[in-house]
């Protein structure tokens, strides 16, 4: 069944770099990466019912950092819809010789916190959970590996706190390389090229119903 969305529902995005996209630069407060394309594609689809698109990624942000903003930034905004995407650098930044990461016995019970906060705070709120991504080369080689028991813990979680749906994202990144070199989906390992953002975006309508 497809996500219900009104044109007065209030989506709103959380996450890092990769939701952030450069959205505080932008007039319109959306940035230029996925959660652009899925505002335009929802716009296209039903102009009468396009929802409210709220993005509040932060480049650089853990699941740590979004529980120091989330008050702010996400209960006070009341959304009808939150997609979360988080984890790609909880895992990233503890390598390649840095150690600012969020271990997975940190992450689970700090994203557990959240959600109950959510629940408690705004229990009509409904769920979509997205996986990380990917980290690849030039990225530390264990990159891709060490992010497998956040993929793990988030469709945990989504189950946990009944979920709309899981993002598929991990996966979806992981049969993309098959078929097209690295550069196509994420140029340095991490940021996903326009392409790759595409691949988000097409991957969240596809598990929301709304492609």
């Amino acid at each position: 069944m497809a996500l219900s969305l009104k044109r007065d529902t209030r989506l709103l995005f959380i996450g890092d770099s990769i939701t952030d996209c450069g959205r505080r630069q932008d007039k319109a407060g959306i940035g230029t990466g996925y959660v652009r394309d899925i505002r335009h594609w929802l716009l296209a689809r039903d102009p009468a019912n396009a929802p409210v698109v709220i993005n509040q990624g932060i480049s650089g942000n853990k699941v740590t950092d979004l529980a120091r903003r989330w008050q702010r930034d996400v209960i006070d905004l009341k959304p009808d819809v939150l997609s979360i995407k988080i984890g790609v650098n909880d895992v990233w930044h503890g390598t390649g010789g840095r150690n600012d990461g969020v271990s997975i016995d940190v992450f689970v019970p700090t994203y557990r916190k959240i959600l109950a906060d959510l629940g408690a705070a705004l229990p009509k709120c409904r769920l979509v959970l997205c996986e990380p991504t990917v980290l690849w080369p030039p990225q530390p080689a264990e990159g891709n590996d060490l992010l497998k028991p956040y993929v793990k813990a988030v469709n945990d979680l989504a189950g946990e706190f009944h979920a709309e749906c899981v993002v598929p994202l991990h996966g979806a990144f992981n049969r993309a390389r098959e078929l097209r070199p690295d550069v196509d989906w994420a140029p340095d390992g991490a940021h996903p090229s326009p392409a790759g953002h595409m691949l988000i975006a097409r991957t969240w309508l596809a598990a929301t119903g709304l492609l």
